[in-house]
């Protein structure tokens, strides 16, 4: 046989799997040794129907999901980051906390006979037995080591493919997002309520990299809340996806060069597949990278520009399009809403000199987008998923372009 002395595993060693107890990992969590990424995910996804199954298969010693934690070390400290089981953990958490009780049994399909003795229990109301079960549940834990580039991301993808995954949002956050102000901006921007535990943890590790929370109109703040509270697509980092597609479109041309670019997306290490996923990991790996190229003339937005200039514009059109008590925009139509404020502010549309039947064109555009755009002279391509073409997401794109500059000439 010949010997190969370059062929190796990518990763020089395996991952390591072990078992833990639940009160050792929540002491963990309260002791800052394992930690779970404020960009992961917004930590209050599930139900309360949701939270008391889990509870309910620890208590009883039932098998639940591994846990999937990444060991990074910071000035020579062994740490572990959460990669998958964010919720599960924050769960448990809450529960041991005291910060909810479990639903009554008419309210979940509890599978136990003596659920009857914790249904509609807090942890400190639980009879001695399920609080020791709980506290000595152990939880099974791989360990990832060694993981780095583009690696790191396909592996966070890989393992996020069952159960709940995480958005493309979620991921590129995760990834991207770490120490990055624009990055960090464009998910405060996506927050729409505050008083959610998750926010008030993003907001405070965001003023680490002063960066503070946008939103500083009441009506526009109040606007994006009523929009995207309570709504199903709203988990995740939908809101935070919104802002980053008006982003996008405000600068499409400049971003569409990167993505026919090849020395520039070799340059900030990402391979374009021609999704728009893809395209949207190019748009913010673009961001981090010229962050840390500052001698660099920018090829995108700034977070000074964000901050200063474009943001506000956002925010003003939030207020008047969605917070507009006479119009009722769906959900669904977040990303055409973002796609005609970002290539208004492309086109430097003034909003306070927009006239009331321009108001009432662009709202009926965003209603009724194919037959608008004819209207205006152009088609309105049906994306399936890919950037570039005759139908994909930088024609749609450009057609927005083309009907905002019909709509206010």
């Amino acid at each position: 046989m010949v010997d190969e002395p370059d062929l190796k595993p990518l990763i020089a060693e395996s991952s390591t799997s072990e078992s833990t107890t639940v009160e050792v990992v929540l002491n963990g969590i309260r002791d800052k040794d394992i930690r779970i990424p404020d960009y992961q995910r917004d930590s209050d996804q599930w139900a309360e129907p949701i939270k008391s199954l889990l509870v309910e298969s620890v208590i009883n010693n039932l098998s639940i999901p591994a846990l999937f934690f990444e060991v990074v070390f910071e000035n020579g400290v062994e740490l572990n980051e959460v990669i998958d089981g964010q919720q599960r953990l924050t769960t448990l958490s809450q529960y041991y906390k005291g910060e909810f009780a479990l639903v009554d049994a008419d309210d979940a399909p509890y599978i136990s006979p003596n659920s009857a003795h914790y249904a509609g229990k807090p942890f400190a109301k639980l009879p001695p037995v399920y609080q020791q079960a709980f506290k000595k549940y152990r939880l099974a834990i791989i360990k990832l080591r060694n993981l780095d580039g583009e690696m790191r991301l396909e592996i966070f993808r890989r393992i996020n493919q069952g159960g709940t995954p995480l958005s493309g949002q979620d991921i590129r956050l995760a990834y991207y997002g770490e120490k990055s102000p624009s990055l960090t901006f464009i998910r405060l921007a996506g927050v729409y309520d505050p008083e959610r535990d998750s926010s008030k943890r993003f907001l405070e590790r965001a003023r680490e990299l002063k960066v503070d929370n946008p939103w500083k109109d009441a009506r526009a703040a109040d606007a994006w809340k009523d929009w995207w509270e309570d709504r199903p697509i709203s988990r995740g980092q939908t809101a935070s996806e919104s802002f980053l597609w008006s982003l996008i479109v405000a600068q499409a041309e400049r971003v569409n060069s990167i993505m026919n670019d090849r020395e520039t997306l070799k340059k900030i290490n990402v391979v374009f597949t021609g999704d728009i996923d893809a395209a949207l990991d190019a748009y913010c790996a673009m961001l981090r990278w010229q962050e840390s190229h500052s001698s660099v003339p920018p090829m995108l937005m700034t977070i000074g520009e964000m901050t200063e200039r474009f943001f506000p514009y956002f925010e003003r059109w939030i207020k008047e399009l969605v917070g507009n008590k006479g119009v009722t925009l769906p959900i669904g139509k977040h990303r055409l809403v973002s796609a005609v404020i970002g290539a208004a502010y492309s086109k430097d549309v003034d909003i306070g000199r927009l006239t009331e039947q321009e108001w009432t064109d662009i709202v009926e555009f965003v209603r009724r987008p194919a037959e608008i755009a004819k209207l205006s002279g152009c088609e309105w391509p049906i994306s399936k998923g890919r950037w570039a073409g005759a139908k994909g997401y930088y024609a749609q794109m450009c057609a927005v372009s083309t009907v905002i500059s019909e709509i206010t000439k």
